[in-house]
């Protein structure tokens, strides 16, 4: 059997045009409406992707010329706002400085204590010690030095004493002016004034003397030390002229501030051998180590100090 197909099925066959939506035309990246309009709008703008015609819309340039100019004006307001609200009155820059002086004076006060306090427990050879310690090491060695002179001289007490026997009364007088101190008593301490050649009398209080008790038996205390550190006195004397001068230039100032000029000029006028003078001309090197210790005039009865007893003969 033979089957023939009609030429007319296969050859010049043609879609015909009703296939086809006569409002688009084939386009390799979708379908384009022929009669659509162009984007308008920001966002049709920007989804139309477009940089040329972002850069050339009238409307969007007039946004961020705005926007800008907003930001702008905002910011010099926040400049302005924020100088006025720094800018302090006459009565807050004094009430500031007042503390800020009160906060410096504070912090030397504590800093003089800690110089003047601080102890280096070290058991040979102390290298940070303060004020007092370095003044009671000093006292210290004096005092081994004394024991054991009296420990070979025949006319002392303590000759051929051991020496913690020596130690141990010295303990009980230290122990005595802080039972006296602690029973409300008070006691006079004594010296020659090198600008007078007189005696001065200091009065101590029942603290005072028995603070000096227990500054005794400190100085008791390290003299059994196995080692022996000396410490200049002079030296010391200078540190602590320097730290308290340091603390009463800060006070001066706080003074000042507070509005008492009078006050600190009279602090700043005196120097610290209570001669008002010139502060920069007072120089503690006027204290020297060889020069001996200046003979009293022939004061009045009553400025003599009591005479000695035997107990102040000898040493404890």
């Amino acid at each position: 059997m033979q089957f023939t197909d009609s030429p007319s099925d296969y050859q010049d066959h043609e879609y015909s045009s009703d296939d086809f939506d006569a409002d688009w035309v084939p386009n390799p990246h979708g379908k384009f409406q022929l009669d659509q309009a162009p984007p308008t709008g920001l966002i049709g703008i920007i989804k139309s992707g477009s940089l040329d015609s972002l850069l050339t819309n009238p409307w969007l340039v007039s946004i961020f010329i705005a926007t800008v100019i907003s930001i702008l004006i905002a910011s010099i307001a926040a400049i302005i706002l924020g100088q006025r609200s720094t800018e302090l009155t006459p009565e807050q820059e004094t009430q500031q400085a007042l503390l800020q002086k009160s906060k410096n004076l504070e912090a030397s006060d504590t800093n003089f204590r800690e110089y003047l306090t601080r102890n280096d427990y070290s058991s040979g050879m102390v290298s940070n010690p303060g004020l007092l310690q370095a003044a009671v090491l000093e006292a210290s060695a004096r005092y081994r030095n004394r024991i054991v002179t009296s420990q070979n001289n025949p006319q002392n007490q303590a000759y051929n004493q051991h020496e913690e026997v020596i130690n141990y009364g010295s303990e009980i007088e230290a122990l005595k002016r802080i039972n006296l101190g602690a029973s409300g008593k008070e006691a006079e301490l004594r010296y020659i004034d090198p600008s007078t050649d007189l005696w001065v009398t200091i009065p101590l209080d029942s603290a005072e003397l028995a603070a000096s008790g227990l500054v005794k038996l400190n100085i008791i205390s390290n003299g059994r030390r196995e080692t022996t550190q000396r410490f200049d006195l002079i030296t010391i004397a200078q540190n602590t002229r320097k730290a308290l001068t340091e603390i009463k230039n800060t006070r001066v100032e706080a003074l000042r501030v507070k509005g008492l000029a009078p006050v600190a000029s009279q602090l700043e006028k005196t120097d610290w051998f209570g001669n008002t003078t010139n502060p920069q001309g007072a120089e503690i090197s006027d204290y020297q180590q060889d020069k001996p210790e200046p003979k009293p005039r022939k004061p009045q009865q009553s400025n003599l100090p009591p005479k000695p007893t035997k107990e102040d003969n000898h040493e404890q």
